[in-house]
Formats: structure tokens, C-alpha cells, sequence
């Protein structure tokens, strides 16, 4: 990393490992109270997630290294073909040529064409997380976070692959014996081939998910379980016996998620993913009924002093508590934001990295997002950083160390650039670059900007 501490991917992608100065350690154990609070009244927070933060003892060396698990914001099986590195400043925001990860400056250049387009009301639900966890950030004096962004390109081989498996298990066989396409290796290629052009099926949805099921969305078919009442339907007791044995199987499976992923149990299913829908009304009271006073395990554990030391009593008059449930931002497995094609026509255009004269299509684009490196506080090398440039003259406020007050506000006013760039009247520059002068005319329509609203 460019701040000079390494860090490590898992061979599944889902978690990240990077080291972290004593400095960081120290802020992150201060803070950490407040972001357990943040992420619990805030299910879908993009902050990243810390899993653990640990120290190794380096006797050969005399030292320590200190270092943090998180969860990866790109946890998918998709290729990313794009990477984004944003903070909302244009100083210093320029990838250089052949890097991966390109900066805010280039994200402007192809404005509006290249803006991460979702649904609108898919916008309104992430832009409002996004001034949530910029508020909470401002007010740990947190800055110089960036939001991390991944595309997907959806190949337009996808969809032909899924009409020619649909002619494939309609064609009838010849009856020779010879005929590849009932056969198992035909399958198992068929698989192969459908895997390496990334079928995007409903398998790639939560459960009880909108999804994409051809041309248009379908809900989710629940499980039926009419058929296996019907034929268990011998007498009034095998029913009720039936009844009370799923029931009392469900209520054993809720325990299970409660013991592993307390105290946000209400928000994933056994299998870590996101819930669609709530605990069901019927599991809440039979959990109550056994737990007894009306009380739930988490109230009578010896979990409940953690519960009080981050939300405090209900005598010290807060509010604050863990949400009963919330819908998740995104209905996928991987947390991705599927692009809104309404407006766009389709196949999409996309230039190939090194062949300038080649040209490939897409069916659409997912998004991933997440904000990452929040352990760097406004200290007194920040504002001795920031007062130098203040001083100099005009410009300070396009460089990335700024107050936490004006870099929060910056950050939302740049989402709200790339997400919906239409409703803000971005007009292009002639010359598709972002020069000195560029930077002073931003930095005076932002100052402007704020007197206004102030």
C-alpha cells in the first residue's frame, strides 16, 4: 500500500489481512465501542467490516507486528474489470499509466457516460447510508477514507449461453446412443461452459430475492409445503405433531444463528447470508415462551454487559438499540449492485485495455462498493498538513487532508457526481483533462456551493 503496510487476500477473496501502525492499533481499540454501535444501528453500512485485530511477537527481530482481519469488499466470484480508488479530491488523483486502480480525475473524464448507474430507489436507500456513515466518521474526526469500487461487465455471452441450454435440453435425442447433449460428459461440459461465461442465475440471489429470471424479474417460488401436509393428513394429531416438529426444527436452527452470529442474528440466516424477510412473528414468542419473563437469551446472558456498556441502560434515557431487522441494500449473494439499463441501450460499448481499435459489448454492469482506511484521525500532523495548504493559497480544498467536516462533504457531493450525474448538470470538459486552472475553478464552486447552503 502507498501509507508502506502490506496486505494479504484469503484463497477465497472473502477476507483481507493488513498490518497497521501502533497508531492506527490504538485508534481503532478508542473507537471501536462507537463503531460497534454504528455497524449494529446500521445493518448496511458500507464502513468495513473488522473481524480482529491481533499482534505477533517477532523475538528473532525484537518487534511486533499488529495487523487486522476484514472482510473483503469484493467478496464475489465474478471478474472485476474495473477498480476505483475515490475520495472526492481532484490533488494528486490521477492514476498513472498501467495502474489497475484508477483515481478520481479519471472518473470525471468519462462523466456522464461512465457514472455507476443503479435503480433510483436503490440510490436513495445508498446515498442515505452513505451520509450515515459519513456523519459517524465526521464526528470521530475521521478522514482521508476512500470508497472502493469494483465492475463487473456482464458478458453478452451469458444470455446466449442460457438460450442455447434452453434449445439444447429441448432438442430430442436421436435415439443412437451417440447423442452428446443427454449425455454426462455433455453436462458436465455444458456446466464447465456455463460456469466460464458467468451465468447469472437466480442462484446468485438471496432468498425470497427479486432476481432475473430471463427478459423479466420473478419472485422467488417459496417452498410448498402443501403436498407434504396433504399427504400427512391421517388425523388431526399427525398434523399438529408435524406442525410442532417444524416449528420446534426452525426454533432449534434460530438458536443456531443466534449462538453464531450474536448480536446481529436478526440480520443473516445460517449460512451468512442477508435476510430478505424478518424472524417470523411465531419464532419471536415461542423463543420468549422459553426463555421466560417475556425476556429474550440476549437479556438474560451474561452478553447483556456488552449490550449495555456500547447503548447504555434504558434508565440513562437512549434509544439506541439493535435493530429488530432492515432489508438489505443489495438482493444479491455477493452484496453487488446491479446497473440500471432502463435508459441505456443495449449491448453495451466498452473499450479493450491495449487495443484501442477493438471493441467489446456488455449486457449491463454490477457494482461493489465499501469504504475503506477509516483508521486515519484528524490528529496534529493532519491539521499542521492542512493549515500549511490553507496557507498557501488557493487549492486547499481540492487536496485530500482537509477538515473531517469538508472531506465528509465533499465525499457525498462526489457520490452523488458518479452515481447520478444527470439531475447535477455535469457538463463535460472540451478537453477531457483536469489542469491546474480545473482545480481552482472546483475549489471555488465548492466554496460557493457552501456559503450557499450555509
Amino acid at each position: 500500500a502507498k501509507s508502506g503496510q502490506f496486505f494479504f487476500y484469503s484463497l477465497d477473496g472473502k477476507y483481507m489481512i493488513k498490518t497497521m501502525t501502533n497508531s492506527e492499533s490504538k485508534f481503532l481499540r478508542r473507537i471501536m465501542p462507537h463503531y460497534f454501535r454504528h455497524c449494529a444501528m446500521n445493518p448496511n453500512t458500507l464502513v468495513t467490516k473488522f473481524l480482529g485485530m491481533y499482534r505477533v511477537k517477532l523475538y528473532h527481530l525484537r518487534r511486533n507486528v499488529k495487523f487486522v482481519v476484514m472482510k473483503s469488499v469484493y467478496d464475489t466470484d465474478k471478474n472485476l474489470d474495473q477498480l476505483f480508488d475515490l475520495k472526492g479530491s481532484t490533488t494528486g488523483r490521477d492514476a498513472k499509466p498501467g495502474d489497475a486502480v484508477k483515481k478520481d480525475n479519471d472518473v470525471r473524464r468519462v462523466l456522464p457516460d461512465g457514472a455507476f448507474m443503479v435503480d433510483p430507489s436503490l440510490r436513495e436507500r445508498l446515498r442515505c447510508q452513505v451520509e450515515k456513515d459519513c456523519e459517524w466518521l465526521k464526528s470521530m474526526k475521521i478522514m482521508d477514507y476512500s470508497m472502493l469500487v469494483g465492475v463487473h461487465n456482464i458478458s453478452q455471452r451469458s444470455s446466449k449461453s442460457k438460450s442455447n441450454s434452453q434449445l439444447s435440453s429441448s432438442r430430442p435425442s436421436s435415439g443412437d446412443g451417440d447423442d452428446l447433449s443427454n449425455s454426462s460428459v455433455g453436462n458436465a461440459s455444458n456446466a464447465t461452459l456455463d460456469r466460464f461465461l458467468d451465468v447469472d442465475d437466480d442462484d446468485s440471489y438471496l432468498e425470497g430475492a427479486i432476481y432475473r429470471g430471463g427478459s423479466e424479474r420473478k419472485m422467488r417460488p417459496p417452498l410448498d409445503t402443501s403436498s407434504l401436509a396433504s399427504d400427512l393428513k391421517s388425523s388431526d394429531y399427525e398434523d399438529e405433531s408435524v406442525q410442532e416438529g417444524k416449528l420446534e426444527s426452525e426454533a432449534r436452527l434460530e438458536k443456531a444463528i443466534e449462538d453464531m452470529y450474536w448480536p446481529f442474528q436478526q440480520f443473516y440466516d445460517i449460512h451468512g447470508l442477508r435476510r430478505m424477510k424478518p424472524i417470523k412473528q411465531s419464532l419471536i414468542a415461542e423463543k420468549k415462551r422459553e426463555d421466560g419473563a417475556g425476556q429474550t437469551c440476549a437479556e438474560t446472558d451474561d452478553r447483556q454487559p456488552l449490550i449495555r456498556s456500547v447503548f447504555g441502560n434504558n434508565e440513562s434515557g437512549r434509544s439506541e438499540s439493535i435493530l429488530l431487522f432492515e432489508k438489505p441494500l443489495s438482493d444479491r449473494k455477493d452484496g453487488g449492485f446491479m446497473m440500471d439499463t432502463s435508459r441505456t441501450e443495449l449491448p453495451m460499448k466498452l473499450s479493450v485495455p491495449g487495443a484501442p481499435h477493438s471493441v467489446d459489448y456488455c449486457d449491463g454492469k454490477i457494482f461493489y462498493m465499501g469504504i475503506i482506511d477509516i483508521l486515519q484521525q484528524f490528529n496534529i500532523r493532519k491539521r499542521g498538513e492542512a493549515r500549511y495548504r490553507r496557507l498557501g493559497g488557493r487549492g486547499w480544498q481540492a487536496a485530500s487532508c482537509v477538515h473531517p467536516t469538508i472531506y465528509a462533504d465533499r465525499f457525498l457531493r462526489f457520490f452523488d457526481e458518479y452515481t447520478n450525474p444527470g439531475d447535477l448538470g455535469i457538463i463535460k470538459e472540451e478537453d477531457d483533462s483536469i489542469g491546474k486552472e480545473g482545480e481552482s475553478k472546483l475549489s471555488e464552486r465548492s466554496s460557493a456551493l457552501k456559503l450557499k447552503s450555509e
